[in-house]
């Protein structure tokens, strides 16, 4: 059985450390990584984490998770 997402975004910063801080934040507040991170190249190299927040992991969501960007 498929898991339904309920809210889905990218989790953005230009070093790990802070991606892993935002990630970190955000699985705290119920919300999932999903798929592995990605970098997008450049003179100012971004790094990627796609957040979801599935619908049985919901329920115990904290008020800021609700609306994270």
């Amino acid at each position: 059985m498929s898991r339904k997402i309920l809210e889905y975004f990218t989790a953005i910063d230009t070093d790990t450390k802070a991606l892993d801080k935002q990630v970190n934040n955000f699985v705290k507040d119920g919300f999932q990584p999903y798929g592995d991170p990605y970098v997008i190249p450049g003179e100012k190299s971004q790094v990627c984490q796609a957040i979801v927040l599935f619908e049985e992991d919901s329920a115990g969501m904290t008020l800021s998770a609700q609306n994270p960007l």
